[in-house]
């Protein structure tokens, strides 16, 4: 897991990946595995993205595919986010005071009985 907590909410995800550790981590090749993007981020060979204009059946199924797999990870994000009502409105104030309890929803979340 790479979390990043140097900007606001308004700053778009594909920056954030363009300067975290784990987008140089895949570039290396440390790891085997593809992620999923919107259309909003690069297409690469770790990065897969759905495809703007597709004109074959199978690239119609590859956009279903990738939608639906996204589709899955959103909720899965709805559902880990619906605990902590901080997290669905957005953080304000203090960033580092936003970092710190973004930290503790995680450690909390990852962690529950400690």
């Amino acid at each position: 897991m790479d979390i990043v907590t140097r900007w606001r909410g308004s700053v778009h995800d594909s920056r954030i990946f363009r300067e975290c550790r784990l987008k140089q981590r895949f570039e290396a090749g440390a790891f085997s595995g593809i992620l999923l993007g919107d259309s909003g981020y690069p297409c690469t060979p770790y990065l897969f993205t759905p495809l703007l204009n597709p004109t074959t059946p199978q690239e119609e199924r590859y956009n279903r595919s990738h939608i639906r797999t996204r589709n899955t990870v959103e909720r899965c994000f709805g559902l880990w986010k619906q605990p902590f009502r901080c997290l669905l409105r957005g953080m304000f104030g203090d960033i580092e005071t936003a970092k710190k309890q973004l930290l503790h929803v995680l450690y909390y979340t990852i962690w529950p009985s400690t």
